[in-house]
């Protein structure tokens, strides 16, 4: 039962910092809770049990990916993190602690000494640094990076069809494909519905999030563009969302559809997100970021496609 104390204080560890972010003490999107943390959360096994490790290769890799699956676990079902967010922390958490611990397997092999000392005052120093690190990193200026992705699709229908379409997308809950990212929480649209008083919409997502956007441009049959209203808009059914929304990590400055007539019933229909992201960790965030975004645009045209020449087929009979 010792050579598991590691496993068990490795995932305490981790939730304490969990709930640090919780009470704005420090962040997720932060180099302290992306790589500190993990790099910790391999230490402190080792440290708490040196001669489990030394002596199985097999353990000082697999103990600590044990400790991250269990605190992302965890925060999962305690509603702390969601399937999203659990799977962008489970590659850097996994491979870094299981790096760590595996390093140090390898540099004091040859010396094992005492494995049952403990934690020694320099450790506990150690253990403690993303606590003092985290906070100063909170209030550092964050790098802040502007992106625009654009997908197109051709659509057999007119321009007039296709922009009837825009405002209020209609129910696309048959027409939309399923991809890895719904598998690992991630919502699909539905629907939204225009409310040409206070010429606004409210974008329906599969999960129960509602954005709140706002008409900032649009050229009859040509451009229309929307903003998206953080503050009016609903995302507590999503961890994720909350995190890189409301915390304004990411920024999104406008969503556009453009149309360009082909031919009397073709319409090449191009979709458009602009948006700053600032992180302290920008390569992790930009990778993420244009994932989810092309999986969305590209399934949302998709569905927009099959339901549009869906409606003109209906029309004709």
């Amino acid at each position: 039962m010792k050579k598991y104390i590691g496993i068990i204080a490795s995932v305490v560890y981790a939730l304490l910092f969990r709930l640090l972010v919780e009470f704005h003490v420090m962040e997720i999107n932060s180099w302290t809770y992306l790589i500190l943390v993990p790099v910790l959360m391999g230490y402190l096994p080792f440290v708490l049990d040196k001669k489990t490790f030394i002596e199985s290769k097999l353990k000082s890799i697999l103990f600590p990916m044990i400790s991250v699956f269990l605190f992302l676990f965890i925060a999962f079902i305690t509603q702390l993190e969601d399937l999203g967010c659990f799977v962008i922390l489970l590659p850097p958490y996994a491979l870094i602690s299981a790096l760590v611990s595996l390093s140090l397997r390898l540099c004091l092999k040859e010396n094992t000494g005492d494995s049952n000392t403990g934690m020694t005052k320099n450790s506990l120093i150690f253990i403690a640094l993303p606590l003092v690190l985290g906070h100063v990193e909170k209030g550092m200026d964050k790098k802040t990076n502007a992106f625009e992705l654009s997908e197109k699709i051709i659509i057999e229908s007119s321009d007039q069809g296709v922009w009837n379409n825009l405002f209020s997308v209609p129910d696309l809950s048959n027409d939309m494909e399923s991809s890895i990212y719904n598998y690992v929480g991630f919502p699909n649209p539905v629907r939204s519905n225009y409310n040409d008083k206070t010429n606004t919409r409210l974008g329906y997502f599969s999960n129960g999030i509602v954005l709140h956007e706002k008409v900032i441009e649009q050229k009859d049959r040509k451009k229309l563009s929307f903003a998206i209203d953080i503050d009016q808009s609903i995302l507590n059914k999503s961890q994720t969302f909350q995190h890189v929304l409301r915390n304004k990590n990411l920024v999104f400055q406008s969503i556009t559809y453009r149309l360009k007539r082909i031919a009397a019933n073709r319409t090449e229909l191009t979709l458009s997100c602009t948006y700053q992201l600032s992180t302290n960790i920008p390569i992790y965030g930009d990778f993420w970021s244009k994932q989810i975004i092309h999986d969305f645009e590209t399934k949302l045209l998709k569905a927009l496609k099959q339901n549009i020449e869906k409606q003109g087929k209906d029309e004709l009979y």
